[in-house]
C-alpha cells in the first residue's frame, strides 16, 4: 500500500524502510535541530516537509496542505539570534527577557509582510500569498509552492543571451511597477530572488527586506549582497526608493549577459572601475549597454526614475546616452542652474543697489539704533555677528547718510532690556523681536508701509501677512518647516517622508518639544505611542535617549553636526503642518527721518543679498523667505532641495505660524 513521505511528500511502497525519491526514513530528525521536524501538522492543515531554504529571521519549509491536497510553501519567523527551539519540539522560545520586545516587533513586521505580499496575489510576477497565521509563539506566511529554480541557480550551469536576459528583467520591471505604485520597495532584487519556473514564469520572490525587517543589524545580513546593493543602502543619510531596486535589477542583468558579478556599489564611489557590458561581449547591443550602465549608476539622480523607464529602455521605446554623455549633460545643466541663481541674485542685488541708491538722495540722514540678541558657544554668537555685521555694511554702503549704531545682547539679559525700554518710551529703532511680549510690542510701530513697499510675491508665504500679524508690529525674515529626524543607529525608516501614524510606528520613543505638541496634534492627532514632551527634547535626540526628533528644519545644522551620516531629516506630509516663521523684527516707536531709515533697513533685510548673508553663506538656523534666495540656499544644501521635493512648500497658518 503507498505511503506518502512526510519530508518530499511523494508516495512509495510502505514496505520500504525509507523514501526511495529523498532518502527520509520516519525516524529520522529534522535537518537542524532547531527545523521543525518534517510531518508536523500546523493549522490543522499543514503538513510540514523539508526546509527550501533559511536565513537571518526565517525558515521556508515546503509543505502538504491537506485541505487542497497540493503543495505549498510555509515562511517561519524565527529570528536567529532572538528565539531557539529544543530538538524535536515546535514552540519557540526567546532566549532572554530582554529580547522580547526586539521579537514583538519583528513578529509584527513579519506580519505586515505577509499582508502587503497578499495584495499582489492577481500579479503572475509576484509569488503569492494565501494566508497567514500565528501558532507556536510566531507566525507563518502560506505561500504558493514553485517548481523550477533560482536565477541564481540557473547561471551556475547556464549561460544567457542577452535577449532571454532583456526577456527576464522585463518580467521584473512588472514586479516592481505594481509594488512600487503602493510604496513599497523590495530592496532585495538579485538572482537568489528571482525565480525561473518551470512553466516559463519569472517570479519576484522573498519580502523580508522590503521596509519590513525588524532591525538594521539583521536588514544588513540579508539586504546588503555585494555587487547588488546599491550605495545609498550602506549609507544612513541617503533616502532610498524605487532607484534603489533599478540599481539592484540592473546589476542583476549585467550578471546575466556578461556571466560575471559587478563589483561592489561602495567601491566604485572612490573609482568606478566597472567595464561595459559591450566591452566584455561585444554581442550586446548599445542600447543593452546603455540601460544597464544607466541602471547601476552609483550617481541614484542618474539613473532611471523608476521601473517603467527601465522597461521602455529595454524595448528599445526610448533613447538612453551613454552614462558620460548624461554625467556631462548633468553637470552643464547643474551649472547653468546654479550660474542663473548667482546672477539672478546679483541682478536682484545691483538692482535694489541702484533701486535705494536712487532713492537714497530723498532720504535724509539719520542716526539709528539696531540691537539683536547673541547665545550658544562663541563660534556660533561669532556667526550671527559677522553675518549681521555684513548685511548692515551693505546698507550703509548704499545709505551712507544713515549711521547704524548695532549693539549684541546675550540673550539672557536682552528681555529684561528691551522691556525696560519698552516702559521707558526707549525702544531702538530697529529691533529684535522673536518671542517678545504683548506690552513690548503694544509700543512698536506700525508696519503698514513696510508690508505695503515689500513685494510680497518676492517672499515664501508673506501673501497673507495680515492672517498672520494682523496688529503689524513684527516682520520676519525667515521660516522653518517641519521635520522628523530619526537616529538611524537606533532605528531604521526606509521611506522618504512621514506621511501618517504608521509611518513612526517604530521611530519611538519620540521626543518633541513642548512648544510643538500642539502642532504636532494637528498633524497626526492624538497619541499612540510612546512621546517625551519636554523643553530639552533636541539635546535628548543628540544623547541617545530618542530613536526620534520632532521637530523643524532649524534643528538641521546642529544635529548634521552633532551626528554626521547617523541621521535623517524627512519632510512630513501628512493631513495638514505648518512651518514657523524665523527672527521676527520691529521697528521702535520712533518717527521722522529715523523712522524712514529703519524702515528701509528692515526692507534691505529681506532682499536676495542679505538673506544670502544671513542664510546661505553663515548658518542662520532658518531657511530664507527670500524665494530667490531660498532656491540658491536649496543648490548649496541638497539635502533640502531633497526634502522639499518631498514636502513642497511648507503651509503656514495664523495660529502656528509665529515663533
Amino acid at each position: 500500500m503507498p505511503v506518502m513521505c512526510n519530508n518530499c511528500f511523494e508516495r512509495f511502497d510502505e514496505g520500504l524502510c525509507a523514501c526511495p525519491a529523498c532518502g527520509w526514513k520516519e525516524s529520522d530528525a529534522a535537518s537542524e535541530i532547531f527545523h521543525l521536524r518534517p510531518g508536523t501538522k500546523l493549522n490543522k492543515r499543514y503538513l510540514i516537509g523539508k526546509v527550501l531554504g533559511f536565513g537571518g529571521f526565517g525558515i521556508t519549509y515546503k509543505a502538504w496542505d491537506s485541505k487542497f491536497e497540493s503543495f505549498t510553501a510555509v515562511k517561519e519567523f524565527f529570528p536567529c539570534g532572538v528565539v531557539s527551539r529544543a530538538p524535536g519540539t515546535r514552540k519557540v522560545n526567546l532566549f532572554s527577557s530582554a529580547k522580547e520586545g526586539e521579537f514583538k516587533h519583528g513578529l509584527a513586521r513579519f506580519l505586515d509582510e505577509a499582508r502587503s505580499m497578499a495584495k499582489f496575489n492577481s500579479h503572475r510576477n509576484i509569488i503569492n500569498v494565501y494566508e497567514y497565521f500565528e501558532e507556536n509563539s510566531t507566525a507563518y506566511i502560506v505561500m504558493e509552492y514553485l517548481e523550477g529554480l533560482t536565477l541564481a541557480e540557473f547561471l551556475k550551469h547556464n549561460e544567457l543571451d542577452f535577449h532571454e536576459a532583456a526577456d527576464i528583467a522585463l518580467e521584473i520591471c512588472k514586479a516592481l511597477k505594481e509594488i512600487h505604485e503602493t510604496g513599497i520597495i523590495h530592496r532585495d532584487v538579485s538572482p537568489d530572488n528571482i525565480f525561473l519556473c518551470k512553466d516559463q514564469t519569472v517570479k519576484l520572490i522573498d519580502f523580508g527586506a522590503a521596509r519590513f525587517s525588524p532591525d538594521e543589524e539583521q536588514l544588513v545580513t540579508i539586504v546588503l549582497k555585494p555587487g547588488f546593493a546599491p550605495p545609498e543602502q550602506y549609507e544612513t543619510v541617503n533616502a532610498q526608493g524605487p532607484w534603489t531596486d533599478i540599481y539592484a535589477l540592473g546589476a542583476t542583468m549585467y550578471q546575466m549577459v556578461t556571466g560575471i558579478k559587478p563589483c561592489e556599489s561602495t567601491n566604485r564611489k572612490i573609482s568606478d572601475d566597472l567595464e561595459p557590458p559591450s566591452s566584455i561581449s561585444s554581442e550586446i547591443p548599445e542600447y543593452v549597454n546603455n540601460a544597464i550602465i544607466k541602471a547601476m549608476a552609483v550617481d541614484r539622480h542618474l539613473r532611471f526614475s523608476s521601473a517603467f523607464d527601465f522597461e521602455k529602455a529595454l524595448k528599445r521605446e526610448s533613447k538612453v546616452l551613454p552614462l558620460e554623455w548624461e554625467k556631462k549633460k548633468k553637470r552643464y545643466v547643474r551649472f547653468i542652474q546654479i550660474a542663473a541663481a548667482i546672477l539672478l541674485i546679483l541682478y536682484m542685488g545691483v538692482e535694489l543697489a541702484l533701486r535705494w541708491s536712487r532713492q537714497s538722495d530723498s532720504l535724509p540722514n539719520a542716526d539709528i539704533t539696531f540691537w539683536y540678541a547673541i547665545s550658544g558657544d562663541e563660534s556660533a554668537v561669532l556667526e550671527r555677528m559677522n553675518s549681521l555685521n555684513s548685511v548692515l555694511d551693505e546698507f550703509s554702503s548704499s545709505y551712507k547718510n544713515v549711521k547704524v549704531r548695532a549693539q549684541a545682547i546675550p540673550l539672557e539679559e536682552y528681555s529684561a532690556k528691551i522691556g525696560l525700554a519698552a516702559s521707558g518710551n526707549s525702544l531702538p529703532s530697529l529691533f529684535e523681536s522673536t518671542g517678545a511680549q504683548a506690552s513690548i510690542l503694544r509700543a512698536a510701530s506700525d508696519l503698514s508701509s513696510v508690508v505695503e513697499r515689500m513685494g510680497l510675491g518676492q517672499c515664501i508665504a508673506l501673501d497673507k501677512y495680515s492672517e498672520f500679524y494682523p496688529e503689524k508690529k513684527q516682520l520676519p525674515l525667515g521660516f522653518s518647516a517641519p521635520a522628523l529626524y530619526v537616529n538611524t543607529t537606533l532605528t531604521p525608516f526606509y521611506g522618504n517622508a512621514v506621511m501618517d501614524r504608521d509611518d513612526m510606528e517604530n521611530l519611538h520613543p519620540m521626543a518633541i518639544e513642548m512648544q510643538d505638541e500642539d502642532d504636532f496634534h494637528v498633524s497626526f492627532g492624538p497619541e499612540l505611542f510612546s512621546f517625551e514632551y519636554t523643553q530639552n527634547a533636541l539635546e535628548m535626540f543628540l544623547r541617545g535617549d530618542a530613536a526620534s526628533l520632532y521637530s523643524d528644519t532649524s534643528a538641521f545644522f546642529q544635529i548634521q553636526g552633532a551626528m554626521p551620516g547617523k541621521y535623517l531629516m524627512l519632510p512630513i506630509s501628512a493631513r495638514q503642518v505648518y512651518g514657523k516663521f524665523k527672527d521676527l523684527w520691529s521697528i521702535g516707536a520712533v518717527s521722522g527721518n529715523e523712522n524712514r531709515a529703519a524702515e528701509r533697513l528692515l526692507l534691505f533685510m529681506l532682499s536676495d543679498n542679505a538673506q544670502d548673508h544671513l542664510y546661505i553663506r553663515n548658518r542662520g538656523g532658518a531657511l530664507p523667505l527670500n524665494s530667490n534666495a531660498l532656491s540658491a540656499f536649496r543648490e548649496v544644501h541638497e539635502e533640502f532641495d531633497y526634502f522639499f521635493l518631498y514636502s513642497g512648500e511648507s503651509k503656514f497658518n495664523a495660529a502656528s505660524a509665529r515663533e
